[in-house]
């Protein structure tokens, strides 16, 4: 849902309903009502002194503290706009930084990786301090092996590229894998242990749908999946 301000771009509304902006409008206004602003506080002040008691008028130092309580209304008043800009400003920048996202890769903590027949699948495999008689296959969401690769030996975070190709007929022409959701498992021999090696695959953002902050905004990946974007660990063009 997006909307216009004085004929620019809303920021603010980027994955908000009309519901959701609706209720938040209603709620500001219920806000305000709740609240005394300088307008309140000086008509009170004035009907105070319209109904006095000639024979017992308003004590001069009464009449200074309610004249320096309205001076200090006043300030915070500014003070609370100041501040309401501020969190705008804050909140627009978010937007701005949060949609240019689309499009890009990140980096999710996750063997699920979508193929979308084309472009390669990317992983890392932690390795840690290092592991021998390294395994990596990829599976199809049925759990049937479509490739395999092995390594003699490796340690930390490598990169893996899986290109998607099955087969490759005497002519050089490549038989590609169909597009869909594949997982990457990787196995080691660790302390003389076959052991599972942590992975982490890179999905490619689709939309994204704001948090109250920055780091509650939601990434909406193609293929399928939705991360928040304070469990991403690496964004890449």
């Amino acid at each position: 849902m997006t909307s216009a301000v004085n004929g620019s771009f809303d920021y603010n509304s980027i994955g908000k309903t009309d519901s959701y902006l609706a209720s938040e409008q209603a709620q500001s206004v219920q806000t305000n009502d709740q609240y005394l602003d300088q307008e309140d506080f000086l008509r009170l002040l004035t009907t105070q002194l319209q109904s006095q008691d000639p024979t017992s008028p308003v004590d001069n130092n009464q009449m200074v503290s309610q004249m320096s309580q309205l001076s200090m209304v006043e300030s915070l008043t500014t003070i609370n706009e100041g501040l309401t800009d501020i969190i705008s400003a804050v909140n627009s920048s978010s937007a701005l930084t949060a949609s240019s996202l689309v499009g890009r890769s990140v980096l999710i903590d996750s063997d699920e990786a979508y193929f979308d027949g084309q472009s390669a699948v990317m992983a890392k495999v932690d390795a840690g301090d290092g592991a021998e008689n390294l395994k990596i296959v990829v599976k199809d969401a049925n759990g049937s092996v479509v490739a395999e690769y092995g390594a003699d030996s490796g340690s930390d975070e490598m990169n893996f590229v899986w290109d998607g190709v099955l087969s490759v007929d005497e002519e050089g022409n490549a038989t590609y894998a169909s597009a869909g959701n594949y997982t990457i498992e990787a196995t080691a021999t660790v302390d003389g242990k076959t052991t599972s090696l942590p992975v982490k695959t890179y999905a490619t953002i689709g939309s994204v749908t704001l948090g109250n902050t920055y780091s509650d905004t939601i990434l909406s990946l193609i293929g399928g999946g939705e991360v928040s974007i304070g469990n991403v660990s690496e964004i890449s063009v």
